[in-house]
């Protein structure tokens, strides 16, 4: 939720403007997330969390997990979607998934092409859930606004692209 909400409001790069003596106030607005939709892919303990929280900010919540009920969903106060709509129609979308087989990459250069080129995706899963390089490369193309990781393919990150990068957190 901290990485969401920095991502929204620009805070790193509004912070560090600041320091470089930069006044860009009206360039760092950033978005409120009232009113707008977020993606939560995987519903466990932390993602439901991260679902009611939404839900109180005043946001819309689509969710996709194959393992959850519908009985979860509607308890949750979530919307259970497959994944191709949730990437279309959020505005945010956080990942709370294990790493496997089945996830590994499971965000890649079409998953990317399908969101809203106004869309922030958040990653508090596991590094190799997101393709690094796809998502460097849709970033770079504006496909979309930005992101916040706190994992990476590999730890520590080192040189990496992500760090050249002004919409990355």
């Amino acid at each position: 939720l901290a990485l969401l909400l920095a991502l929204a409001r620009n805070l790193t790069r509004a912070d560090r403007t600041l320091r470089e003596r930069k006044w860009e106030k009206t360039k760092l607005t950033g978005v409120e997330l009232t009113g707008k939709t977020l993606g939560v892919v995987g519903l466990g303990k932390v993602g439901g969390h991260v679902a009611k929280v939404a839900r109180a900010l005043g946001m819309g919540v689509l969710a996709h997990d194959p393992y959850l009920s519908v009985e979860r969903a509607r308890d949750l106060g979530v919307q259970l979607v497959e994944l191709p709509h949730l990437l279309e129609q959020s505005d945010f979308i956080t990942l709370h998934v294990p790493l496997s087989d089945k996830t590994h990459h499971m965000i890649g250069a079409p998953e990317f092409r399908r969101m809203r080129k106004t869309a922030r995706l958040v990653n508090c899963s596991r590094g190799g859930v997101v393709d690094e390089v796809a998502l460097v490369a849709s970033l770079r193309r504006n496909e979309i606004a930005g992101a916040a990781l706190d994992v990476f393919e590999k730890e520590p990150l080192g040189d990496s692209p992500l760090l050249e990068l002004d919409n990355v957190i």
